[in-house]
């Protein structure tokens, strides 16, 4: 398909299914208002007279005194310097300048042209040149331009021949309740397009491509108006043209003309011709008939400012489906803007089966359905979505049934709230969907290719620090102290360290917060309090959670709880009033109220990691609570595919999925231990894998691998901390706990030497560390009852035997004595390498 409207019939099975009016009559259930009829707008005749005259007389004149206009200036390269002087600066040189000008006359007398006439041959090579230049390059190949934060390449596409573009009409026509075109080849429009044939037929009727004799034979396109009926369907049509004519974006098909022609009711908009496949033509062609999620959202992201460009003009695109976006070089255009209408319009408004909002009947158009046509366009684009006769079924395929969504959670997460069948629950914004948009971006490229790129788009601030990172490790302290140490989160650690939202710049009360910011808290808290009594402030929702900030940090955790309260009934529906629940609910220890708050986070900001950390870290608080923490409780195959290390969930059957516990296993909201583990693990393995700086979820993930008995994964997952990281070095030393933790082989214990060795022996826990390997050294030899390990390599310089370990014990526990804070513990330790020191005659 190469046309500008998209529309050429069936590709691989698949049915046109054209744009369609839906009505809708706000004044229907009004019996005042009901006169009897039914009364809709439609498109009427273009009268051009008046706009005419305007243009006419709406620019300034050139021939006016202070306005000297655009004039020529002659090029003649023959003409470099001015004769008198060339005379001047000949003169005195002698027989050169002689030679010169005999040189001039004979060249001139050769060619048989005076100077004038040689000069207008010159400049019509030159235009000629310039010309055949720029038509050789147009559709030149040249390479693929980086999208979306450079996260996505499109590549170049070469634009379609004319003739390429045009279809046999009779193959449309053998369709119930399609005529033949009513324009033929050859066939003159309003005295200027002469038509070439037909490139597809739409809900308004047969599109034609024509050639426009009066502007170079530019190719355009002629489509269908509505024809219109009565007065007020007369001015409405007038009221149309007047806004598609003053729509003007790059991303946006130019609109030429309006005609009309006595063969075709309501007359033709001449548009631009855009040579180049639709999106439709560009996924069919793929393999797999599917277009990779990155390059769709690649697409999508390119034609949002379109969208915008036309809700901020009060008008809505209504109409937005993979045949309507054409991609030709390196431009991506919206085309077909006959199903444009003005937001809250009424009548019959034109859309597509499938793709059309069910709420413009009842709630009319705007922002909102044009949100659920970029989902519904995403989701046709990128899976396989069920349809009957041709036509596209409501819903999306659910991530049991489909691999991609398994893989791609928080992309199902974005169709689902993009295409949610209440307005009111999708984006509320353009400006919003992109944002989540480039989150769920960067997940896929990492999740897919590893390939990890900067959060440039956040509502929220980075980790403040980590929860969970050092339990395993400072456990050892106790061969120091004494003191026993059990590795268990706690809720304060977690929400210390999880982000916080930013401040959303708009709100009127934002400088007042960055202002107190640096204050006390309970100096803040009265300052925010003030402000509230303010008219100037009142419409803010910034200061309301302010003082939730500002409680929380003074301890006030039940008083933030009931003043979240009183502001349910306002700001509800505000995902930071539910963040801050979700938060308020963790400090009071409420698991399950917090769960149900960050779910509500993440259903609302899908691209954004924050609720995902939040809700991995409850979800294994809930874990802890009920003494689960180290319980295997996943099949082995769905935890390996899980944290999406070595594999991933479109890896497994679909039988699996099935026989998981409870009506919803992609629903967070669970108490169900095996779902709790299986969030847990996916969360953490997601927020790792696209956000690299996010350690907590490492150090999350391999707790959980390590209690499903996954420890060679677990070091994997650690094994990712940057060595540039702060913590790098806690990595390191956990996973040689971690590989003396699990069953013990001499392969294990000798890896975990090998990663102590490369630690500096100032780490204050070296020696510590060093104590418990050869503890689970010697530990293997004795349960093996052997004396002496397979190969004869030392351990830590000493013999990987048991009388060798048990003097190198004795040695680190006396340097351990050393560093005891009392002397009863530096007895003990004494003792005890007594008692593990090998006996000896002297």
């Amino acid at each position: 398909m190469s046309a500008s409207t998209g529309k050429t019939g069936e590709d691989y099975g698949e049915e046109f299914v054209g744009t369609e009016a839906a009505l809708f009559d706000p004044f229907a259930d009004d019996e005042d208002f009901d006169d009897g009829e039914n009364v809709v707008a439609e498109a009427v005749k273009y009268e051009p007279h008046a706009e005419q005259a305007d243009h006419t007389t709406g620019s300034l004149r050139r021939d006016a005194p202070d306005n000297p206009g655009t004039s020529a200036v002659a090029f003649d390269p023959f003409a470099d310097d001015d004769e008198d002087e060339d005379d001047e600066e000949l003169a005195g040189v002698g027989d050169i300048a002689g030679l010169i000008k005999d040189l001039g006359a004979l060249r001139d007398h050769r060619t048989g042209r005076d100077g004038a006439s040689r000069r207008e041959d010159t400049a019509e090579r030159a235009r000629r040149e310039a010309l055949s230049t720029f038509r050789s390059r147009h559709g030149a190949e040249r390479s693929s331009r980086p999208v979306a934060d450079g996260m996505v390449e499109l590549p170049f596409i070469a634009p379609a021949r004319a003739e390429d573009a045009l279809m046999d009409p009779h193959s449309e026509a053998k369709k119930p309740g399609i005529a033949m075109p009513q324009l033929n080849p050859g066939d003159i429009v309003a005295e200027q397009y002469e038509i070439l044939g037909v490139i597809g037929h739409g809900g308004m009727g047969w599109i034609y491509l024509a050639h426009d004799h009066f502007v170079a034979d530019r190719l355009v396109v002629l489509k269908g108006m509505q024809a219109e009926k009565t007065d007020e369907e007369m001015a409405a049509a007038r009221a149309e043209r007047e806004f598609l004519a003053g729509i003007t974006h790059p991303q946006i098909v130019k609109i030429f003309n309006f005609i009309d022609d006595e063969r075709v009711a309501g007359g033709f908009i001449v548009m631009e011709f855009v040579g180049g496949p639709s999106l439709r033509a560009r996924r069919n062609a793929q393999d797999n008939h599917l277009l990779p999620i990155d390059v769709a959202i690649g697409y999508i992201l390119e034609i949002l400012p379109a969208l915008d460009y036309l809700h901020s003009r009060g008008v809505v695109y209504n109409d937005l489906k993979p045949d309507n976006i054409i991609v030709t070089e390196d431009q991506v255009k919206l085309i077909d803007l006959g199903a444009v209408s003005g937001i809250g319009a009424y009548g019959y408004i034109y859309g597509t089966k499938g793709f059309q909002a069910p709420d413009v009947s009842t709630h009319g158009p705007s922002v909102a359905t044009d949100i659920y046509t970029v989902g519904r366009t995403l989701a046709t684009l990128t899976l396989d979505m069920p349809r009957e006769d041709g036509i596209y079924l409501p819903g999306l395929p659910s991530p049991t049934t489909d691999p991609t969504l398994r893989r791609f959670l928080s992309y199902y997460r974005l169709l689902l709230r993009a295409t949610h069948p209440d307005p009111e629950q999708r984006f509320s914004s353009l400006a919003e969907l992109e944002t989540q948009l480039y989150g769920v971006l960067r997940e896929v490229i990492a999740l897919r290719d590893g390939r990890y790129h900067p959060q440039q788009h956040s509502l929220f601030s980075p980790q403040r620090s980590t929860f969970g990172t050092k339990h395993v490790v400072f456990r050892t302290d106790q061969l120091i102290d004494g003191i026993d140490r059990t590795i268990r989160m706690t809720s304060d650690e977690v929400v210390s360290a999880i982000p916080t939202p930013l401040i959303d710049r708009s709100d009127v009360g934002a400088a007042m917060l960055s202002g107190s910011s640096y204050a006390e808290p309970q100096e803040a808290l009265e300052t925010l309090r003030q402000a509230m009594q303010t008219p100037e402030y009142e419409e803010s929702a910034e200061i309301p959670f302010g003082v939730v900030r500002a409680m929380l940090d003074l301890g006030l955790t039940s008083q933030a709880r009931a003043w979240l309260q009183s502001l349910s009934e306002r700001l509800g529906t505000d995902w930071r009033y539910q963040w801050y629940s979700g938060v308020t609910s963790m400090f009071l220890e409420d698991y399950q109220a917090a769960q149900s708050h960050f779910n509500q986070v993440l259903t609302i900001l899908p691209g954004e990691p924050a609720p995902k950390l939040a809700l991995a870290a409850v979800d294994e608080l809930i874990l802890q609570t009920r003494e689960l923490q180290n319980t295997p409780l996943l099949d082995e195959r769905v935890a390996r595919a899980t944290p999406a290390l070595d594999g991933n969930l479109a890896d497994l059957a679909r039988e699996i999925f099935e026989n998981f516990p409870g009506d919803d296993l992609w629903s967070h909201v669970t108490d169900d231990p095996k779902l709790l583990r299986f969030h847990a693990m996916r969360l953490y393995g997601m927020v790792w894998a696209s956000n690299p700086t996010t350690v907590s979820s490492a150090f999350g993930l391999s707790r959980l691998l390590v209690a499903e008995g996954l420890t060679e994964m677990a070091v994997q997952a650690l094994d990712r901390v940057p060595q540039a990281s702060r913590h790098h070095r806690m990595a390191k030393l956990t996973t040689v706990l971690m590989l003396i933790s699990d069953v013990l082989t001499e392969s294990r214990i000798r890896r975990a030497a090998r990663r102590l060795e490369e630690i500096p022996t100032n780490e204050p826990r070296f020696i510590q560390i060093k104590t418990a390997v050869m503890s689970a050294a010697l530990e293997f030899l004795q349960e093996a009852g052997v004396e002496s390990a397979a190969s004869h390599n030392t351990l830590f310089d000493y013999p990987f035997t048991q009388t060798g370990l048990r003097n190198g014990i004795a040695n680190s526990l006396r340097r351990l004595a050393r560093q005891a804070p009392s002397a009863q513990h530096r007895y003990a330790l004494v003792d005890i390498a007594n008692a593990v020191r090998p006996q000896t005659l002297f």
